[in-house]
């Protein structure tokens, strides 16, 4: 099984991208620059974005308001089959992004029914 693990810190750093950068690497990337705040940990998420062709900063927005009553359900569904929380052994949790079940929804959206022999 492929995923890609955010840890809680990440999952912030990505949930303020998205919400306070309008998702911009590059704005957030300047602002944390000017503040003089290291952007390692920005860069390495932005590289595994690209790596596996997924928007985290979206992802992790939508998963941080996926029990919100206005969250319709549908999104809600896909949110909680894509991702899944483990306990690390320090007791803080872990965001798994499970990369198989991202491409069978990227499948659906493109009118392909997963599982078919050319998909």
């Amino acid at each position: 099984m492929n995923v890609v693990c955010l840890s809680v810190p990440d999952r912030q750093l990505l949930m303020a991208r998205f919400a306070e950068h309008g998702n911009s690497h590059r704005r957030m990337r300047g602002a944390l620059a000017e503040a003089g705040v290291a952007v390692g940990r920005l860069d390495a998420l932005r590289r595994v974005e690209h790596r596996f062709r997924i928007d985290l900063g979206s992802l992790c927005h939508r998963w941080g308001r996926r029990d919100h009553p206005d969250t319709h359900p549908i999104e809600r569904f896909v949110v909680n089959y894509i991702t899944e929380t483990r306990q690390r052994t320090a007791g803080e949790d872990e965001l798994w992004v499970l990369l198989e079940r991202v491409a069978e929804i990227r499948e659906l959206m493109e009118g392909r029914l997963v599982g078919e022999p050319e998909s």
